[in-house]
């Protein structure tokens, strides 16, 4: 029988692909093709959706009774007031038709904004059972992976590639690939990256911009930590186990040849995250549980004071990553113009300038520092480069606390009841819970806990994007199935 429910939900496993595909074609391979890629696959499950409401009356039924399940849930209401202020401040904006379609380069705005609540929507509908996030986790998983090896194909076109030499425009000379070479040029060429023995070499893969490739990795270790805690509890060392294993280590490579300092910050504020919420729900582990903490940080701290060493240094990335300091180049850049988003929201502090309308910021309240005769302009100035900045320009102060409203939700529902204390539970055996269990169930909320932590920590330095709007919209659906259902099925 015709099941539209089904074929909208399998097509919802289809859209983390979305973060391999690159487009050479267009004028923004990194972009256009993600998007036009993403906006499809949910316009077709959306139809669907519809297509099961007219044809299905049990799973109408079905639907509807969810649907009044969910819409009391604060994420619910809080992801809706988010879509719908940025959407009005789309509306209100200085360019209404620019905030909702944004430009080819982006692909961003109202639009992208609407297709992502739909998809959130329909995660939210749909997604009923642990099975079908433990499949859509793996799907983002393989999309992590995808992401890593189109960074390998392109780095390894390289390798025995044929270059030749041009003379630049202030006078001096560069090699640059001359359209020939040996059998990895000819399987690899159509990858676009940069070899890794260039000086300075990030990681970039099919995202195209390091800083983003770091931390959709750190949101894919933790759907690796999830399954392996939710899957395979009692069997860690099994073929499934062991392949999450290697793939955290090979990601935890790429994440740090990406050499991002902003991710780097906000993985280790999520993993003391972690370890403080565990330390918080056991009293049994809690001083062993402090020390690592304390130990991480000292050790953190060590290799930041030798970041210089010689040994240190021939670490692809790891170097970048340990220079961490407020007189950097690339943070004055952004206090510069954080100064200018600042300046913005005050002109216009209600509804903001509009979505992807920053240049307009920019424009009027140009601060001259941020430019350097010597080297041009700073970071990239169509965004604040800080979230927080970011929606407060563009969305107004109506559009940053209604977004800031969406993790207070979030840490609501999963601290609305205590924390699960280990050491009662082992101690009560009258208790219907087993004590592993009641363990797995810390666990899961110790990782749900650290999650946002990373990204909010990560957002201080960077703006959002779609990669980076996909791992939130659904972490924010599993949110609302973890706390309608109770873990039922954990």
């Amino acid at each position: 029988m015709f099941n539209a429910f089904k074929i909208s939900k399998y097509l919802l496993y289809l859209v983390p692909l979305m973060v391999i595909i690159v487009t050479p074609s267009t004028l923004f391979p990194f972009i256009v093709g993600k998007y036009v890629f993403f906006r499809t696959i949910i316009g077709l499950s959306f139809i669907f959706f519809l297509l099961g409401v007219l044809l299905n009356q049990n799973g109408v039924n079905e639907i509807i009774s969810r649907l009044k399940q969910l819409i009391k849930n604060p994420l619910i209401i809080t992801v809706s007031i988010f879509a719908a202020i940025f959407l009005l401040a789309c509306l209100f904006g200085v360019s209404p038709s620019y905030s909702f379609w944004s430009n080819f380069e982006r692909g961003e705005g109202g639009l992208q904004i609407l297709c992502f609540y739909i998809f959130f929507a329909l995660l939210a509908l749909l997604f009923d059972k642990e099975k079908d996030w433990r499949i859509i986790f793996t799907m983002m998983i393989i999309g992590a992976i995808g992401i890593s090896l189109y960074g390998v194909a392109a780095g390894l076109k390289y390798v025995d590639a044929d270059f030749t030499t041009r003379n630049t425009p202030t006078g001096g000379t560069e090699d640059i690939l001359s359209g020939t070479g040996g059998p990895y040029y000819q399987m690899f060429h159509p990858f676009i990256g940069l070899a890794f023995s260039n000086s300075g070499f990030r990681f970039e893969g099919s995202i195209g911009n390091s800083s983003y490739v770091a931390a959709y990795i750190i949101f894919s270790l933790f759907y690796i930590s999830y399954l392996l805690v939710s899957k395979y509890k009692n069997k860690l060392f099994s073929y499934g186990a062991i392949a999450l294993w290697v793939s955290a280590l090979a990601l935890l490579i790429v994440f740090f040849m990406a050499g991002t300092r902003g991710a780097f910050l906000g993985l280790i504020a999520s993993v003391l995250a972690f370890l403080a919420c565990l330390a918080f729900s056991s009293k049994r582990w809690r001083k062993w549980i402090i020390l690592a903490g304390a130990v991480m940080v000292v050790l953190v701290f060590t290799l930041v004071q030798f970041k210089d060493t010689p040994v240190i240094k021939s670490v692809p990335g790891v170097s970048r990553i340990l220079s961490i300091s407020l007189s950097a180049n690339t943070f004055q850049d952004r206090v510069t113009i954080w100064k200018m988003a600042i300046d913005g929201f005050k002109e216009r502090p209600i509804l903001g300038w509009g979505p992807e309308n920053f240049l307009q910021v920019f424009d009027h309240h140009f601060n001259i520092k941020y430019f350097n005769p010597n080297i041009g302009f700073g970071a990239w100035f169509d965004r604040a480069h800080n979230i927080y900045l970011d929606y407060l320009a563009e969305t107004g102060i109506l559009g940053l606390l209604s977004y800031l409203g969406i993790f207070i939700a979030f840490y609501y529902l999963l601290f609305k009841k205590p924390l699960v204390d280990i050491d009662k539970n082992e101690k009560n055996q009258n208790k219907l819970v087993e004590a592993d269990t009641k363990q797995q169930i810390t666990l899961i909320k110790a990782l749900m806990f650290a999650i946002p932590v990373a990204y909010l920590v990560q957002g201080i330095v960077l703006f959002d994007v779609s990669p980076i709007y996909l791992n939130l919209f659904l972490l924010f659906a599993f949110a609302v199935y973890k706390s309608n259902f109770k873990n039922k099925d954990v």
